[in-house]
Parts: C-alpha cells; sequence; structure tokens
C-alpha cells in the first residue's frame, strides 16, 4: 500500500489510527447518517471507487471516534466532511512534504481536485505506491501575482472639520476683534454704509 492516509496520519496524528478502546464509538444510526452523506462527498470530490470509498470512510470514522473521545460530536455529518478535508490536507501536506505553506496547500487541493490528476485518490486512499508530488505540484497555480511593492508618495491628510474648525476661529476672531474697536476709531463711511 501507498504512503495515503494511513501513513500521514501516523506522522502527524500519532494514535490517530487505532482508535482507543476506551473512546466512546459513534453509534450506528449516526455513522450510517454520516457514511451515506459522506459518499456523496467523496463522488462530489470524484472519489468513485468502492475500495477507495471505503478505507477513506473508516479513516474519517476513526478520526471522528477520536475526536469524540475528546468532546461530544454536535452533527456526525458535519463533523465527518471536517474530517474528510482535514485527511485531505494532512495528505497533501505529507505528499509534497510542505510544512506551514498554506497558499501551496490551498493550490495543491485545487489542483487535484479539478480534475486533472487522474489516480489521485487512489494515492489518498493509500492504494497506489507511486508518487503524485511532481504531478501534483505541475499543476499547481499560483493564485496572486508575485508581490511587486511600489513607492507611494506622501498625501498630507486634510481633514474637513479641521479646516471648518479653523474658519469658524477665524470668524469668530475677527467678529469679537470688530467689537472691541470702538465707534470713534472706526471712519463714518463704514458706520453709514454708503461712500
Amino acid at each position: 500500500m501507498g504512503a495515503g492516509i494511513g501513513a500521514a496520519l501516523a506522522e502527524v496524528v500519532p494514535g490517530a489510527v487505532s482508535a482507543p478502546s476506551h473512546a466512546p464509538a459513534l453509534g450506528p444510526a449516526e455513522w450510517q447518517r454520516a457514511s451515506g452523506r459522506l459518499g456523496e462527498y467523496l463522488a462530489a470530490m470524484g472519489v468513485r471507487n468502492p475500495q477507495e470509498v471505503e478505507r477513506l470512510g473508516e479513516a474519517v470514522r476513526t478520526r471522528l471516534e477520536s475526536r469524540l473521545a475528546a468532546t461530544p460530536l454536535e452533527d456526525p455529518v458535519e463533523s465527518a466532511i471536517e474530517e474528510t478535508h482535514a485527511l485531505l490536507d494532512l495528505w497533501l501536506a505529507a505528499e509534497l512534504g510542505l510544512e506551514g505553506e498554506a497558499s501551496t496547500l490551498c493550490a495543491a487541493r485545487a489542483a487535484v481536485l479539478g480534475g486533472g490528476l487522474p489516480g489521485w485518490s487512489a494515492r489518498w486512499a493509500g492504494l497506489s505506491e507511486r508518487s503524485l508530488a511532481p504531478e501534483i505540484r505541475a499543476l499547481c497555480i499560483a493564485a496572486v501575482p508575485e508581490p511587486a511593492p511600489l513607492t507611494m508618495e506622501p498625501n498630507p491628510i486634510d481633514l474637513f472639520l479641521h479646516r471648518l474648525a479653523r474658519r469658524l476661529a477665524g470668524g469668530f476672531h475677527r467678529l469679537l476683534a470688530r467689537s472691541a474697536i470702538p465707534e470713534s476709531a472706526t471712519p463714518k463711511s463704514a458706520t453709514r454704509g454708503h461712500p
């Protein structure tokens, strides 16, 4: 068997491959509902081989039961979908040797789910020995252009309220200055309003 989900789980989540015997088990009705929806979800992802679906379903159930040992599940179907995503990311990280490269992981996920790489699901399920890392890397497309810092001219901020406050203060100052001037100091033409 290839380095699929079992190897990725053993490397990243020690003890997750075999559920502890004291852990509470997922009820049959809960698992039946979750596995039915999981099968549909895997089919939508492009995983249709019954053997692959069974292997991935077992891995998801193991992770669900391990998770159930720590905290109760709110919704088994939702949790199964979350664990499927986590398994895919774990496998891609292990397959490509990624450590904390979120953009590369997203691009790799898009590459395998895009349908351009035949046989990826067999490798994910651990049924293929052939590494797909070169093909996955070749299909990865950078989502954004390379950073190109530009110089930015400084732009002073001229706030409207500051200009208004200065105008009002100037108007009040002129008004107060006029009232402080005695009437005898003002020319007669200014008091009459006519030349």
